[in-house]
């Protein structure tokens, strides 16, 4: 094991992939020892599984941090209000300074087979900005035991395979093929991973809108892919891509947080205005409140009158309103992005044809 004293982590080992990083001895041994203790009385349920599509059975596991799948918001705070999570806290702060500066985590749980548990090949992410690290946690492991990581590369070979070695760490893109394979039957011992999911920092503006909807309780509601909070960060990352105005992103990532005609978990209500205004400014707030109060998508495809300086569009009780042209026009460019993302836009010809001539 190392010493207590190493504050960095060690050179990886040789790869055919240099994409994937194998660590040996990769945590100071008093944080290893202090991690291995944690583990050794977390609370496993049975049911877990890599892929919901290939793996028919699933395994053991623990989460420590609230996030599903699709999560994108930082969660590491979780780790530190939690007193006897203190071990993990430290292992993912020696993680993110050794080799992940420019991430955060997304997920943090523990994986354990037992004999007649299988790992099927799988994907942890389709997103390309994401890494998984597994620390393994068993400090004895023989090779006829089996329960290697294996990886394949693009042809569907095998890549490369790495026995689960007491604090060896893997670090890899997540969305690089892998399966945690059984363990033999000659195996003795439960097969232990801790799992720590990240992705890298995304722009200023990103994580602003991530904390603050984190902080309204958006990841406590689901949606159609994720929760709240997933679909409308990913809503402002396609505005943004797009070029649209710093208001027009953060409107598009707001646009449900008073609920919509169509949602109905508001998680701010009319009292909080002045706060959003606060954080993100008066028009993006605007914006996001005229988003909840139409009739949408129907008025926003096809307003009740429509010229260059207004547009008269349709409210949610059936009331009509009159907006200037560019709000209008706002509002119809949020509107593509939240359908979009749900893969609806192509439902609404006149908002596709919008979208596409951008």
């Amino acid at each position: 094991m190392p010493s207590a004293s190493r504050t960095t982590a060690p050179e990886a080992n040789e790869s055919t992939d240099p994409r994937i990083l194998v660590l040996d001895d990769f945590l100071p041994s008093p944080e290893y020892d202090a991690l291995a203790d944690l583990t050794s009385n977390a609370s496993l349920t049975y049911g877990s599984r890599s892929n919901m599509r290939t793996d028919p059975h699933g395994h053991w596991s623990c989460s420590f941090v609230e996030a599903d799948r699709m999560n994108l918001a930082d969660v590491a705070i979780d780790l530190s209000r939690d007193e006897r999570l203190a071990p993990l806290e430290r292992a993912w702060r020696f993680l993110r300074d050794a080799r992940l500066s420019n991430d955060v985590l997304i997920r943090c749980y523990l994986n354990a087979y037992t004999y007649g548990t299988d790992g099927y090949f799988h994907v942890d992410s389709q997103r390309p900005d994401e890494h998984t690290t597994i620390l393994y946690l068993n400090d004895y492991w023989e090779p006829d035991w089996a329960g290697e990581t294996v990886f394949l590369d693009s042809r569907g070979e095998i890549l490369k395979s790495v026995l689960p070695k007491g604090n060896r760490a893997i670090i890899f893109p997540s969305d690089v093929q892998h399966a945690g394979r059984g363990v033999s039957r000659k195996c003795t011992a439960l097969r232990k991973t801790l799992v720590f999911k990240t992705r890298r920092r995304r722009s200023g503006n990103f994580e602003k809108l991530s904390a603050f909807l984190r902080q309204a309780g958006a990841t406590k509601h689901g949606h159609r892919s994720g929760t709240l909070h997933d679909h409308l960060v990913r809503t402002f990352s396609l505005l943004e891509a797009m070029g649209c105005d710093e208001s027009i992103c953060f409107g598009g990532g707001l646009h449900s947080i008073y609920g919509t005609n169509t949602y109905g978990h508001a998680v701010l209500s009319q009292s909080d205005r002045a706060k959003v205004v606060e954080e993100f400014g008066a028009r993006a707030e605007e914006l996001a409140w005229l988003f909840a109060t139409l009739d949408r998508p129907k008025t926003l495809e096809s307003p009740k009158e429509l010229t260059e300086q207004v547009a008269v569009v349709a409210l949610r009780g059936g009331q009509a309103i009159t907006l200037p042209r560019t709000t209008y026009d706002d509002l119809r460019r949020i509107e593509c992005a939240n359908l979009e993302d749900q893969d609806e836009l192509s439902r609404h010809g006149t908002l596709s044809a919008i979208w596409r001539s951008k």
